[in-house]
């Protein structure tokens, strides 16, 4: 089962199956799990924080916007627009099948399966975002706010230990995804 991940120096699991675009352009911290069929497009750099799990079938690419709103100007290259760097905090998990295009993800951040994250959000840290939800352009989510529905509302708030709880969660989930790796 080792076999279908790559183990890298700072001990991240990235399957044998993602596809990463520009893989120079995208550093991953530590102790982070990439799924089977992940998509990560390095367009621009992306960062990805420490125990982070990326489940399967998620895409990853920077938001995108545009050099100039003149459109009768070009930039020197012939382009229209430009990517954005792409920073996921630490102790952030990505439910399957979800889309992330946002300016930036923060730290200690559930976000559900079937979640599409849309081209200039924000989410801040310690934030929930319930299964399904679709966050519109430039929303930005504060810190501590619980998110669902399409578009996106905040129908709740979380306490402030939930960032302790984010972190032991994601700490334990990657030493049982270990162990399981290793037949233990």
């Amino acid at each position: 089962m080792t076999d279908a991940y790559i183990l890298t120096t700072t001990q991240n699991y990235v399957s044998r199956t993602a596809t990463i675009h520009n893989p120079t352009s995208v550093r991953i911290k530590g102790k982070s799990i990439v799924q089977s069929t992940v998509t990560i497009h390095g367009t621009a750099p992306i960062q990805i924080g420490r125990y982070c799990h990326i489940a399967e079938g998620v895409t990853i690419r920077p938001t995108v916007v545009p050099i100039s709103s003149d459109v009768m100007l070009e930039s020197a290259a012939g382009k229209h627009e430009k990517s954005i760097q792409l920073i996921i905090g630490s102790h952030t998990t990505i439910g399957t099948n979800s889309q992330i295009c946002s300016l930036s993800v923060g730290s200690n951040v559930r976000i559900g399966k079937n979640c599409i994250l849309s081209q200039r959000s924000k989410i801040y840290d310690c934030c929930i975002i319930e299964d399904g939800t679709v966050v519109p352009e430039d929303m930005i989510v504060p810190p501590f706010s619980r998110v669902a529905g399409v578009p996106a509302k905040v129908v709740g708030t979380l306490p402030e230990c939930c960032g302790s709880e984010f972190i032991e969660e994601c700490v334990n989930d990657y030493g049982m995804f270990v162990k399981q790796l290793e037949g233990r």
